[in-house]
């Protein structure tokens, strides 16, 4: 029972952490767009949008959710297929997305054509696609937290706690400056 409770505290903090990080991502998109829109032109603003958006993609494929709960979910359950297969749609639509994006910035750096309005309504598309990613994934954690037998939250906890020993283990140890 610890061990399940363990996991979904460690889930929903992961989550929490997700959504705060993707709100500070989001701001700093909506901020870049209106800042493309009135100066008419695609700046280094775009540059910086998509690799913030390609750090958060990669940063939720890492996560605890994507490495271990879903995985185990599917073998448990097949009631949440459906959701866990919109979560595989909408990260590789959001994929395509900032492919598609590049791209675009690259035609219009190379042939000086403005395909701002496009590039823009990608920009926001991508951000809604995490948006509602987020949202599908509070949904498994409820799906786990109610058809996961103990047995694979212990799993789960002990795979969790490797994680955050190795994360731990990687750090610099803090110097005290009061020695």
């Amino acid at each position: 029972m610890l061990t399940a409770t363990y996991s979904i505290i460690a889930l929903k903090i992961e989550q929490n952490r997700a959504r705060w990080t993707f709100s500070s991502i989001q701001q700093f998109i909506l901020s870049g767009i209106r800042n493309i829109k009135t100066a008419g032109s695609i700046d280094f603003d775009v540059d910086a949008m998509l690799t913030r958006l390609n750090q958060f993609e990669k940063f939720c494929h890492q996560r605890k959710m994507e490495v271990f709960v879903i995985p185990a979910l599917r073998k448990v359950t097949h009631e949440a297929d459906s959701l866990l297969d919109e979560l595989e749609r909408l990260s590789a639509a959001s994929v395509s997305l900032l492919r598609a994006v590049q791209e675009k910035l690259q035609q219009a750096l190379r042939n000086g054509v403005a395909v701002i309005d496009e590039i823009c309504a990608s920009l926001e598309q991508c951000c809604a696609h995490f948006f509602r990613r987020l949202a599908h994934e509070d949904e498994v954690v409820q799906i786990a937290e109610r058809v996961m037998p103990t047995e694979a939250w212990f799993g789960i906890a002990e795979s969790f706690l490797s994680v955050d020993g190795r994360s731990l283990q990687r750090r610099e140890p803090e110097l005290d400056d009061e020695v």
